[in-house]
């Protein structure tokens, strides 16, 4: 009885034995494929940040060319003003026009200083703009600096019929668009200022707080 005993205890213990080697073999598989994971965890995660700043580089690189390539195309526009609120005729002398546009604003304008002047096509004829191209960038900006401090209308130009003129820098398509989100972007978010300067947009909250310049689409982001 007691050798019968003996036996199926050592049978017993080979069983508990060649379990807790099949457990201790399965925990060595477990723990070699978790350290496994682990490093392809830490290899992906190394992956992920390389990946997340060189997106970061390349959103900076394409707006660095988005600033330049929009600086390119209005730079062949810096000698150039655009005119709104000049009403239309048949027989205009846009010439003229301007030499009393010089003498409302007190920056003297003669045929000399211009090296273009017409209108601007538009679907309505009566009310599309002046462009004046002039000879010389420091006469375009003499002209926008004194229009900027002085109010007139076309009463003052000669016109019977009363309504403002507006003088502005002639900007590219795409920065009349953007000019037109950051006017928008203004309003929605209660900032005060929005304006351009040397082919540029300009943003800001109050008086007292720092100037954004408006570059392209994603800076809107910031006028908040």
């Amino acid at each position: 009885m007691r050798a019968s005993l003996e036996r199926e205890f050592r049978k017993d213990n080979r069983d508990v034995k060649s379990s807790l080697d099949t457990l201790s073999k399965n925990l060595v598989n477990m723990t070699s494929e978790l350290k496994e994971v682990q490093k392809e965890n830490a290899q992906i995660r190394a992956e992920n940040a390389s990946l997340v700043s060189e997106c970061a580089e390349l959103r900076k690189q394409v707006l660095e060319h988005e600033y330049r390539i929009l600086d390119l195309e209005q730079y062949s526009r810096n000698r150039n003003l655009e005119i709104k609120g000049i009403p239309a005729s048949d027989d205009e002398n846009l010439s003229h026009v301007l030499v009393k546009i010089g003498e409302a604003i007190g920056e003297s304008i003669s045929d000399s200083d211009i090296e273009v002047c017409h209108r601007v096509p538009t679907k309505n004829a009566s009310q599309s703009n002046v462009l004046v191209q002039f000879l010389s960038r420091s006469k375009r900006d003499a002209v926008l600096e004194k229009a900027k401090e002085t109010r007139f209308s076309t009463q003052d130009i000669g016109y019977a019929q009363l309504s403002a003129v507006y003088i502005n820098e002639h900007l590219c398509p795409e920065l009349k668009r953007l000019l037109g989100m950051t006017v928008a972007k203004k309003k929605e978010k209660n900032w005060r200022f929005v304006w351009t300067k040397g082919g540029k947009i300009f943003a800001r909250k109050s008086e007292s707080t720092r100037t954004l310049r408006v570059g392209c689409v994603s800076d809107l982001e910031k006028i908040n």
